[in-house]
């Protein structure tokens, strides 16, 4: 194919990857197209993009056949076919319907898991729903950018850091859009200078919104300097516009990169953390601290994981809670067990999780602050006797020396809770393969209307 020949072709959705893409093919040919927003039973006209010698990737240009699983999308900024706006990099399953989200999220994680881990009989259990599938996002950050002259706000296109201005965001609470409109029309009329990522100028990068279920925000400016013109304005600005914001902070990010946060925060104005309850525990969070994005779901993720901490009847009388940020899981399960200790780097997080277990009434619980990677060999001589972990590390999994010392005779029981099925699978089969069984896996949908899939899963020593 020459950069001036189209290839335009008729394909068959299969199944979904786990990026979030159908696997489709046309027919009597085994080379797989990879096309986004595509659904599996689909009937479709593609334009191949970008070709290599086994795959290819496709553009939809018409549906020629619907699935029975596809439906209207409800968000004006999902991928409106050839010819439309850029679609938001956001939500790409809104046109499954829900059901078939659950479905295929299952799928990801065996399928992940048969191909990385080489477990192909994983027992992955059908996966549980979210409360809520639409408004659930308790945090938002939303990028700052100039287009023709006027100030933009809202979320990247699929693949760059183009950004999609937004009047509404269907996962996103009403509140955290309100504040974020309102911060792009003071950023335009004070002229404030927007950030440029390709040339490192400008002030404004972010705006940093986390809610709770009783309609309370903090809010944050993500910014490149110190500095904060017309800071009193701001503050007198957001307080009269929104009686439910309790404080705003300020972060700084000098660096030229795509991480958003910056590691030190300062109060402009008002509360220092935001209270939540989740389930039967409340929980104090600071603005950069982690919490689940998706408080009901979140309960539920608690639960399996307490379910499978406990499962059997066994009970250990110490656990380990690695990555525990604001210890909400750690409190979560600290009736299971007589002493549990939970680690985290965020040192704001720790204060956090201190707080909250003074606010919980939990008395056998304490926290490290600290990577786990330099955290455990410290803790190594503390832990006497068999020992449950629990885990719910970033995005990019365990790492070798976290698995290692896991595989320790003293850990007879893993909880492991992971955002990524893929990292999850690869650090699966390394622990099978040094002791331990993998004996269920439950995926929870935190992030309904998305490819992303949580999922808790049990590794007893075998």
């Amino acid at each position: 194919m020459t950069a001036t020949t189209r290839e335009i072709l008729t394909v068959a959705a299969e199944r979904l990857a786990p990026e979030g893409e159908a696997i489709a093919r046309a027919a009597g040919s085994p080379r797989v197209i990879f096309v986004p927003y595509a659904v599996p039973g689909d009937r479709l006209e593609v334009d191949v993009v970008a070709a290599k010698s086994s795959f290819a990737r496709g553009r939809i240009r018409k549906v020629l056949e619907p699935s029975p699983e596809r439906i209207a999308p409800k968000c004006p900024h999902h991928y409106a076919g050839p010819g439309g706006p850029p679609p938001c990099g956001g939500c790409d399953w809104q046109m499954l319907s829900y059901a078939a989200q659950l479905k295929h999220k299952r799928e990801l994680v065996r399928d992940c898991l048969s191909r990385i881990a080489k477990l192909p009989d994983a027992p992955v259990a059908e996966t549980i729903a979210s409360p809520q599938p639409w408004g659930y996002r308790n945090k938002v950050q939303i990028p700052f950018g100039r287009r023709d002259g006027r100030v933009v706000a809202g979320f990247y296109a699929p693949g760059t850091h183009s950004i999609v201005d937004f009047q509404s965001c269907a996962v996103q609470p009403e509140l955290s859009v309100r504040i974020a409109l309102k911060v792009k029309e003071l950023a335009a009329s004070w002229r404030w200078p927007i950030y440029e990522e390709d040339s490192g100028r400008g002030w404004l990068r972010h705006l940093f919104v986390r809610t709770n279920s009783e309609g309370k925000a903090l809010a944050a400016l993500v910014t490149k300097s110190a500095e904060f013109p017309r800071r009193e304005e701001f503050v007198s600005a957001l307080r009269q516009a929104f009686p439910e914001l309790l404080g705003l902070h300020h972060n700084v990010q000098p660096l030229k990169t795509s991480v958003v946060l910056g590691p030190h925060w300062k109060a402009v104005w008002g509360a220092r953390a935001i209270e939540e309850r989740v389930g039967r525990l409340r929980f104090l969070v600071s603005p950069g601290a982690f919490l689940q994005v998706n408080t009901p779901a979140a309960a539920l993720l608690y639960d399996a994981a307490l379910a499978a901490a406990t499962e059997g009847g066994v009970r250990f009388k110490q656990a380990l809670d690695l990555y525990c940020g604001a210890g909400t899981l750690t409190l979560w399960v600290a009736g299971a067990f007589a002493r549990v200790q939970g680690v985290e780097e965020n040192r704001d997080a720790v204060r956090d999780a201190w707080k909250n277990a003074e606010l919980n009434g939990v008395k056998n619980a304490r926290f490290t602050a600290g990577r786990a990677e330099a955290v455990l060999p410290r803790i190594k001589n503390e832990l006497s006797g068999p020992t449950a972990a629990l885990a719910d590390p970033p995005r990019m999994g365990l790492s070798r020396a976290v698995l290692r010392f896991l595989t320790a005779p003293v850990f007879r029981r893993l909880v492991y809770v992971s955002c990524d099925p893929a990292t999850f699978a690869r650090d699966a089969g390394y622990l099978c393969q040094s002791g331990f069984k993998l004996k269920s896996v439950s995926p929870v949908d935190l992030f309904p209307q998305t490819s992303h899939v949580e999922l808790v899963a049990l590794l007893d020593r075998a």
